[in-house]
């Protein structure tokens, strides 16, 4: 991060693509190595710059404006992408849904991939150092080193904030217009809630309005919560995603829920799963399973290790039992814990 060379946002995103593949595949190879696919990061790389390709708001600038990604003329991965945006309405899930179309950009923009950051992220100063993977300029893949993986899942939190900091700040740095705006990190790394009312519609249909954490009937307008909440994974998938009163929903806040909230969502999936994820497929709803049940081990195992506590109710809370493991089982996964959740 501070020695090595950025002429671009690419290697910023190429760590924060890396570390979430490593977050929803479980590097079970017997060395603890993990392969990733150029086709993966690709699709990770266009989740991460999709929102990035549109008009940013500034105040003081006429027309529109695309922020700068690249020290010399704007990066390829923007322009690929904003050639998309308008067909598909803006809609990132919409693109995705059209197998033809998501193909061709997850290509153009491996291409880019594998030209610019892949075989170039590991250089310190001027010599290159194989600390994560070993380069293989036109491979189609890479594996990570032993152990590497398990690293990116244990220091998640600390490795994207060092992403986004230098990433914000490159930015700044080749954008006079956004030099001083507080806008800018929520233009970048902010969710996009404009899909929620759609998932609420979803979930009201196939469960009802009871509030996933109290069972009560929620009287007026359900919040759609992230069971795993935002705040400790950005994971906007609509498996992840259950209805709650105000109450529930702002008293369990970032906090993971207790074990018996964590068996309801796991049983939710396990036996309404496959019925949520034809729902959210006819409505182009952005939506994985099984990406859901790996982020989810992933936040508890995290939470297992430093010894935390989970939401219960209102303000109780209690320590993390042991019997969270067990209790994911119940979910099936349908796919191989390598494949890129959208094209399953």
């Amino acid at each position: 991060m501070t020695e090595g060379g950025f002429v671009a946002t690419y290697k910023y995103a190429l760590l924060h693509a890396i570390a979430d593949l490593c977050v929803e595949n479980d590097p079970n190879a017997e060395d603890g190595s993990l392969t990733l696919t150029v086709d993966q990061i690709a699709g990770k790389f266009i989740e991460l710059y999709w929102r990035q390709t549109q008009h940013f708001p500034a105040r003081t600038v006429r027309g529109d404006l695309v922020l700068k990604q690249n020290a010399g003329k704007q990066a390829a991965v923007i322009n690929t992408l904003r050639e998309l945006h308008r067909p598909y309405q803006s809609r990132l899930p919409s693109l995705k849904d059209d197998p033809r179309a998501w193909r061709t950009a997850i290509r153009q923009v491996g291409r880019t991939v594998k030209v610019m950051p892949l075989w170039k992220l590991q250089t310190i100063g001027t010599r290159p150092v194989e600390f994560l993977y070993r380069n293989e300029p036109g491979a189609d893949r890479i594996v990570l080193f032993p152990g590497v993986a398990l690293c990116f899942r244990a220091f998640y939190g600390l490795i994207i904030e060092l992403v986004r900091g230098g990433r914000v700040r490159f930015i700044r740095r080749h954008n006079d217009a956004v030099r001083e705006s507080l806008e800018l990190y929520t233009f970048l790394f902010g969710s996009d809630r404009a899909n929620l009312d759609a998932y609420l519609t979803v979930l009201a249909d196939i469960e009802g309005t009871r509030c996933f954490y109290c069972e009560r009937t929620i009287g007026g307008r359900p919040h759609v919560d992230h069971f795993i909440p935002w705040a400790r994974y950005p994971n906007d998938l609509g498996h992840n995603f259950v209805l709650a009163h105000d109450r529930c929903n702002g008293s369990k806040s970032d906090y993971l829920a207790a074990e018996e909230h964590l068996e309801h969502w796991a049983e939710r999936n396990a036996s309404l799963g496959q019925q949520l994820s034809d729902a959210y497929h006819a409505s182009r709803l952005d939506h994985d399973a099984d990406a859901s049940v790996w982020i989810a081990r992933w936040a508890y195992g995290q939470l297992d290790s430093a010894s935390g506590d989970v939401w219960v109710k209102d303000k109780e809370f209690r320590p993390l039992s042991p019997n969270w493991v067990g209790l994911l089982a119940a979910v099936a996964l349908t796919r191989p814990h390598w494949s890129y959740h959208f094209l399953c």
